[in-house]
């Protein structure tokens, strides 16, 4: 389980926000210090309020008489959007913005979404390393039927369902190394363009050079390195298995390769690392990855090796916004709220032989959301010991 606060250093150390890290996915959430008003102005006066539908209609609404009271937007507005903002083309600032907006806020008023706004999609569950603080490390778990690869057809059903129903950013991770798949590239080649975010999560292990070429070719837009330490004996006690030096030549090799061959590529590198040692220092992390990487990002952990075996939080009865911003898919096709849950003891149904939008809006997954906002998470276990 990981705690949602991070602190987080921009390279120049001028930034920090709030994040919130899960294995398979970082849903970056940093708030922009002393952003003015009229920095935002722009961004409002390109809503239009002749949107396509009436629920894009009333999201504008809301958004410009939100601004006009108050001087801000009702969601956050952070690096990630500005960012997006000074590197895209004006016309394409209406439909992001929207889809920030049901990124952030509907979540927070528990409005289901016509199809989910966020995927996380699993190209491989197994992975190549045994971090301490992963679920990787619970033998039960690292065997069938829990262990696969997900068929291509299987993904390109994925993504044309999601590019088809309105989901807008896609992470290639969840409980395994997506990197393991052999057909990666392919995938990142068929998702890209589809969608405002599409990420990939990786350990950099198997990061070659050929498969930098491939990522910085495609559409990616983030890529995040999952790294815990700046040198190899405490790197290499925390990730069993992983070789500091060889992953370390791996991501600046893809950064000299960036630099050299895609020096116009918007893709943004992360270096995150979960901080739980007190021989980690974040001070020391950053500054030696701020020059290997775009962003840094260090969160501190709890237990979740074992979600099944984690204590019940009777105390814990708020609702978890995951129910209403993203859906997880697994290699086989099965459909999940969370990976905390990484047997799929909530398994919400089979994309094989339902559609997402059915899964999204049927009877199992309203009655674990009804549930959650009527106090009753502790019937659907383990949401009960979950620190979400």
């Amino acid at each position: 389980m990981i705690r949602s606060t991070e602190s987080v250093i921009r390279k120049g150390g001028e930034h920090k926000f709030l994040s919130l890290f899960l294995y398979g996915v970082h849903v970056r959430n940093f708030i922009l210090e002393n952003q003015q008003a009229h920095d935002l102005q722009d961004v409002v006066t390109c809503l239009s309020v002749h949107g396509s539908s009436q629920e894009e209609r009333d999201i504008v609404n809301d958004i410009i008489t939100y601004f006009a009271m108050n001087g801000v937007l009702p969601f956050q507005w952070t690096q990630q959007e500005q960012r997006y903002i000074e590197s895209h083309d004006r016309s394409l600032w209406h439909d992001y913005v929207v889809y920030r907006y049901k990124m952030s806020v509907y979540p927070q008023r528990k409005i289901v979404a016509k199809f989910p706004t966020y995927l996380l999609v699993e190209p491989v569950s197994a992975c190549n390393l045994r971090c301490v603080m992963c679920f990787q490390v619970d033998k039960t778990f690292t065997k069938k039927p829990y262990m696969g690869v997900m068929d291509f057809d299987t993904f390109k059903n994925v993504v044309d369902q999601a590019h088809q129903g309105g989901t807008s950013a896609i992470t290639m991770a969840s409980r395994g190394e997506p990197t393991l798949h052999p057909r990666l590239g392919d995938m990142l080649d068929y998702a890209s363009g589809k969608f405002f975010d599409l990420k990939v999560n990786t350990n950099a292990t198997k990061l070659t050079e050929e498969l930098a070429h491939r990522i910085l070719s495609s559409g990616l837009t983030e890529l995040v390195f999952s790294i815990e330490a700046d040198e190899a004996q405490l790197y290499e006690k925390i990730r069993i298995g992983g070789k500091f030096n060889e992953v370390l030549k791996n991501i600046e090799r893809f950064r000299d390769i960036k630099l050299k061959h895609y020096p116009d590529s918007k893709l943004i590198t992360t270096a995150s690392g979960v901080f739980f040692k007190k021989e980690q220092d974040v001070e020391r992390y950053s500054k030696f990855w701020s020059s290997r990487v775009d962003m840094i990002a260090t969160v501190e952990c709890e237990s979740r090796w074992d979600t099944y075996g984690n204590p019940p939080h009777p105390d814990r009865t708020h609702p978890c916004e995951y129910l209403w911003e993203r859906a997880y898919i697994w290699w086989d096709g099965r459909m999940n709220p969370c990976d905390v849950d990484y047997k799929s003891n909530l398994c919400v149904g089979d994309m094989n032989s339902t559609s997402i939008s059915e899964i999204w809006h049927g009877d199992v997954y309203t009655r674990l959301r009804e549930d959650h906002l009527s106090g009753r998470r502790d019937q659907h276990p383990p949401c009960d010991r979950c620190g979400i």
